[in-house]
């Protein structure tokens, strides 16, 4: 009888244990559904820091018309009011450029030298377990191909002979135009996404270009660089076609970034817009040889909308649903995607629906605008037609099974995610209200199951069996 109690007793006891267990880890997860969630990166100096999952992206904060064709520019307090709402809900990774609209780099380091003291006391935060390091870090870019659209002449340098024979194929250099290394020489009728890269010359000259970018971003930032990423590979582009050349071996590009005149004035480096063999080749080299910089995060395109054989940009370099499933994808790098549905969607024009949107890109397209001479047909496939439909269709169901609210682009950004190879995402809100529905995207990315996104993707259900093996 003693025994037998004692078993019963054993018994309750593990079952409470259980109980109690599970409880916990619901109350936990819910805690942690509710806020930001952070990703810790070694840096250059060994130390680790924690970024927040969420990236705020800054390119469209102080563009005019980018909400509507009648927005003005937003003054320098509204700016700060988005970046203060992302800052109190816990974001502390801005993601900027010197080449973004408005000066936007600038702003951004006049905001965060204000708001400095305001986070270290961590008043200023919605809860207090945000922003664990108590510090707000901004990610910038260098490496960036020299535009000649806007430029219209090509810069004195190292230049690929293929591209110079393309622009005087189509005339838009003259044809006994020689000695370039040595002087400027002008352009005419450049189209729009005509790009020579920084990167194509021997090491020495790409670190003194990519010196004077980070001379420039530094004194914008009035302060430090934590991550800087080379934004876009080697490679050039006329017309947005790239033209068919030799990249610059990756090795030197690596030997380059962790020269000191660059490595010692940033935290972390990375790539943005790299192929995955040339990404895995740099992580191969790093590993090889400790006197080179070890490339942290990677930052590819990446969304429900899948680009076509056009890119959103020239140059551009997407990750597609079956890489960022797979766990041995680009291992070894932290992957930052970005997309135009992070934030504030380029579906929000002028109302979340494909039609309008369309119809709104199209107009521009047909305008000439090079920003979305790229775009309209890199995102409106009918392939991206029917993902849009079925997202619809699918959030009005999942809404009701979970006796929620959510909306289409928090959807869309709970959809990146929620793959196994999204470590953070770069977002596009461009309002405060925005921002606090982005972030609540997160929640809603852990009630997604791999069956849901390949649904999403494609539109096929595999049976359970299978489901559970992806």
């Amino acid at each position: 009888m003693k025994n037998f109690c004692v078993k019963n007793l054993l018994v309750i006891g593990r079952a409470t244990f259980c109980m109690v267990f599970t409880l916990l880890a619901i109350f936990t997860g819910a805690i942690i559904a509710e806020g930001m969630e952070y990703v810790d990166i070694a840096g250059n100096d060994g130390k680790i820091r924690r970024f927040s999952r969420l990236v705020m992206g800054t390119d469209h904060l102080c563009q005019a018309g980018w909400v509507d064709e009648k927005q003005p520019e937003p003054c320098s307090e509204q700016v700060y009011e988005v970046l203060n709402e992302a800052a109190r809900l816990g974001i502390n990774l801005f993601d900027t450029a010197p080449i973004y609209v408005g000066d936007v780099e600038k702003i951004l380091g006049e905001w965060r030298a204000n708001i400095a003291g305001r986070i270290a006391d961590g008043g200023f935060l919605e809860r207090p377990s945000l922003n664990p390091d108590r510090k707000i870090y901004v990610l910038s870019k260098g490496g960036f191909p020299f535009d000649l659209f806007w430029l219209k002449e090509l810069p004195g340098g190292c230049h690929s002979g293929k591209t110079i024979g393309e622009l005087k194929k189509r005339e838009i250099i003259a044809s006994n135009a020689a000695g370039w290394r040595s002087r400027n020489w002008p352009l005419k009728d450049v189209p729009p996404g005509t790009y020579l890269s920084r990167l194509y010359c021997e090491k020495a000259l790409m670190i003194e270009r990519i010196s004077a970018e980070l001379t420039h971003t530094r004194a914008n930032l009035k302060g430090d660089i934590d991550i800087y990423l080379m934004h876009r590979d080697d490679g050039d582009a006329v017309g947005f076609a790239p033209v068919q050349r030799a990249q610059t071996p990756v090795a030197r590009i690596l030997e380059a970034v962790s020269a000191p005149e660059i490595s010692s004035r940033v935290k972390i480096i990375g790539w943005s817009n790299w192929k995955t063999p040339r990404v895995n080749e740099s992580l191969r080299l790093a590993e090889r040889n400790k006197k080179l910089v070890r490339p942290m995060i990677n930052s590819p395109y990446f969304s429900l909308f899948e680009m076509s054989g056009r890119t959103i940009h020239a140059l551009g370099v997407q990750a597609v649903h079956r890489d960022m499933m797979d766990h041995e994808f680009q291992k070894g790098i932290k992957i930052m995607p970005y997309s135009p549905l992070g934030g504030f969607s380029i579906l929000d024009k002028p109302a979340p629906a494909w039609e309008n949107a369309k119809s709104s890109a199209y107009k521009k397209y047909s305008a000439d605008d090079p920003y979305w001479q790229n775009v309209y047909p890199a995102i409106f496939t009918p392939e991206n037609e029917a993902r849009w439909y079925r997202a619809v269709k699918f959030l009005d169901h999942f809404n009701k099974k979970h006796r929620s609210s959510y909306t289409i682009d928090q959807l869309l950004n709970a959809y990146v995610l929620a793959h196994p190879r999204t470590d953070m995402l770069a977002i596009g809100a461009v309002t405060a209200g925005q921002v606090r529905r982005t972030v609540k995207a997160l929640e809603m990315s852990k009630m997604l199951s791999r069956r849901d996104l390949e649904f999403l993707y494609s539109g096929k259900i595999k049976p359970c069996a299978e489901a559970h093996k992806l």
